[in-house]
């Protein structure tokens, strides 16, 4: 089970959706809209996991907060293609989902949580 779950994603309704989707790998899940309530949230909580939206975040943020936050990153776009995924492994992301397919989203916090 992964400690802490944040989900930034600018569209609430689809907040709401991962938050209940995801919510059994996890004591808490925290909503925010933007990289800085990420980054506040991630000082006063154990962030382990976060789904993260690439309409906010690129590539390099995406880096940092793997490697500066040690926060484990499951990127998510209304369309990914190759080049994202690629780009998102290579950044340090689990995976690269479609932002409404919240079985593959489970699936890549598995992975973290064996």
């Amino acid at each position: 089970m992964a400690s802490n779950i944040a989900i930034l994603q600018n569209d609430p309704a689809r907040a709401r959706n991962l938050e209940a989707s995801v919510r059994r790998f996890s004591k808490s899940v925290f909503t925010v809209r933007s990289l800085s309530e990420l980054r506040s949230l991630a000082a006063t909580s154990a962030i382990r996991v976060c789904v993260a939206d690439l309409d906010i975040v690129n590539f390099q943020e995406v880096a940092h907060l793997r490697r500066q936050l040690g926060i484990e990153i499951v990127c998510t776009h209304h369309a990914p293609d190759d080049f994202m995924w690629t780009e998102a492994l290579g950044a340090g992301a689990i995976d690269c989902c479609y932002d409404d397919d919240a079985p593959s989203i489970c699936q890549a916090i598995q992975k973290i949580a064996a």
